[in-house]
């Protein structure tokens, strides 16, 4: 599965469970924006619209749980694309971790802990 950064970003936010509106809460700017200019922002970034800067990217990271590693490997020419799940877009150094202990890989795009997994249809 290949994603752009931005697609990534959102969708590893979105297996957190938070919206752009909670992540826009739980960051500061400076100077201080506005929390709907803070949504638009974020919003640009996630549909690729504007990069993230370096700075941006460590914000981010402080508030939701993504792999760096994973967003230079998409961010870069040349680079192979990482293997992400295609529903939660974990990766093998960044997997989703519950009740159960971290996800495995369940078949080449698919980690064990999102809808539709046989763990996941026992519950």
């Amino acid at each position: 599965m290949t994603l752009t950064p931005g697609q990534y970003l959102r969708t590893r936010r979105e297996a957190a469970g938070l919206s752009i509106t909670d992540v826009a809460e739980r960051i500061a700017t400076v100077p201080r924006w506005a929390q709907h200019l803070r949504r638009g922002w974020l919003a640009q970034i996630e549909s690729d619209q504007m990069p993230a800067s370096f700075n941006t990217i460590v914000v981010l990271h402080q508030v939701m749980q993504f792999d760096l590693g994973v967003l230079v490997a998409l961010t870069a020419e040349g680079v192979e694309a990482p293997r992400l799940c295609v529903v939660c877009a974990c990766s093998e150094a960044d997997p989703c971790v519950g009740h159960a202990g971290p996800c495995s890989w369940i078949s080449e795009d698919r980690c064990s802990a999102c809808p539709g997994s046989p763990s996941q249809e026992q519950h």
